[in-house]
């Protein structure tokens, strides 16, 4: 009964009371109105957008794609059935830290590589790259990496 009052209340305003109420909310709520718009401007000029748009107006010829060819769909399928039962294995800590670790590192990758513009470099360039700060501290990561990796694979 208190509903059908309230939308029979509704139906009775004017265009005008609607107008002015929608305004009210919008000023009440400004600052997170700005901040929105702030973010879908920073998304536009990105290319993120229009990314997005791209997959969306091509998902029904992407998902065709993959589940027209066998050797695509077995592939989706193990990874999807890997990362399942590694996720079982994880306690919610190690997935907390995974997450902001994926989170973290992709952020950072995301914003600062350039594979498009990455010369080749010899064992010259290789020797003198090793200088370089950013270089010893992601070498230092990757050898973190390895040797969980090789932690991982010894322990089976």
């Amino acid at each position: 009964m208190i509903v059908a009052q309230a939308q029979q209340t509704q139906v009775e305003k004017s265009p005008d009371e609607q107008i002015a109420e929608a305004l009210n909310v919008l000023v009440q709520n400004i600052d997170e109105v700005r901040g929105l718009l702030d973010q879908l401007i920073e998304l536009k000029r990105s290319g993120v957008i229009d990314a997005l748009m791209m997959i969306v107006n091509r998902f029904e010829e992407v998902l065709q794609y993959l589940f027209q060819d066998p050797a695509v769909l077995r592939l989706l399928s193990i990874l999807i059935d890997g990362s399942l039962q590694a996720m079982n294995k994880l306690d919610a800590q190690d997935v907390i830290r995974l997450k902001g670790l994926v989170q973290d590192l992709g952020g950072c990758l995301g914003k600062n590589i350039d594979i498009a513009n990455a010369k080749p470099i010899g064992l010259m360039g290789l020797w003198s790259a090793l200088g370089d700060k950013d270089i010893q501290k992601g070498l230092g990561v990757t050898m973190a990496i390895l040797k969980a990796l090789g932690k991982c694979s010894s322990s089976k």
